[in-house]
């Protein structure tokens, strides 16, 4: 009878004793669990460490774009391309005109004559468009010179005309005896304010292009009579004309002096 009680009262206050120890969770797995939060925290710090290698990353591109500034070198065949052709060698050039004719034809005589070209200067001081519209002295130039372009400088007698339109039909007949020649008026570097007859020039010699030399060389030094150019005037404004004349020159033309938008 002893022992079912000592196995009873065993049953009773040991084994649940074993079962509560062999129920409770060791402690281990609880701190290998706290383990991986920091491994979690150094795997998020990496990302940030390698922020500066994208920082670098984007900074490379944007060094390597910097060879793109040669680009602006570029455009330097635009500067080529707009270089004019050389002048038609053994061409020959006519002046015609008043007082300010001589002032301008001398020097750019000199220009054009370095250039390879011929010039002929006739002039006539003083004189009016009309002398050389009715007169006989343009048509014996063209006649005698045959030139391939001709250059017409008048109007400075005429700035203070009352009526200038009276000027239209002289200008039109004037144009009317170069027959179908490339040709350029340059109208004289007003000193003064003029009456209206350059603009009745501009109006009628067509199909002459009209060279305006008080745009070209506004601040024109001026000789004591304050109205003719001076040596260096003269210098300034046939130089000025020359490199008009360069650009205004039309090399695939039919002519050797074809014009741009002037007669072909």
């Amino acid at each position: 009878m002893q022992k079912p009680r000592r196995w009873r009262w065993l049953q009773l206050n040991l084994l649940p004793l074993v079962g509560a120890c062999a129920s409770t969770p060791a402690p281990a797995p609880s701190s290998a669990a706290a383990d991986p939060a920091p491994a979690s925290s150094t795997s998020a710090a990496a990302p940030t460490a390698a922020a500066p290698a994208t920082a670098e990353s984007a900074a490379a591109p944007a060094a390597a774009a910097a060879p793109a500034e040669p680009a602006t070198t570029a455009a330097a065949p635009t500067a080529v391309a707009t270089t004019p052709a050389p002048l038609p060698q053994g061409t020959r050039v006519l002046q015609v005109g008043d007082s300010f004719a001589a002032a301008l034809g001398i020097e750019l005589g000199k220009l054009l004559k370095q250039s390879g070209l011929r010039t002929s200067l006739e002039t006539k001081t003083p004189s009016y468009i009309g002398d050389w519209a009715f007169g006989p002295v343009l048509r014996k130039a063209i006649a005698d010179y045959n030139p391939d372009l001709v250059l017409i400088t008048l109007g400075a007698n005429e700035v203070e005309i009352p009526v200038p339109a009276q000027r239209v039909g002289p200008v039109q007949r004037l144009i009317k005896s170069l027959g179908d020649r490339p040709c350029v008026w340059i109208l004289p570097p007003l000193w003064k304010q003029d009456t209206g007859v350059m603009q009745v020039i501009k109006d009628n010699a067509k199909p002459c292009q009209v060279l305006d030399s008080t745009a070209l060389v506004p601040s024109l030094p001026r000789g004591p009579d304050h109205i003719h150019p001076s040596s260096e005037g003269r210098s300034i404004w046939a130089t000025a004309v020359f490199e008009w004349l360069k650009q205004a020159r039309d090399p695939a033309g039919p002519r050797p002096w074809s014009l741009r938008g002037g007669p072909t």
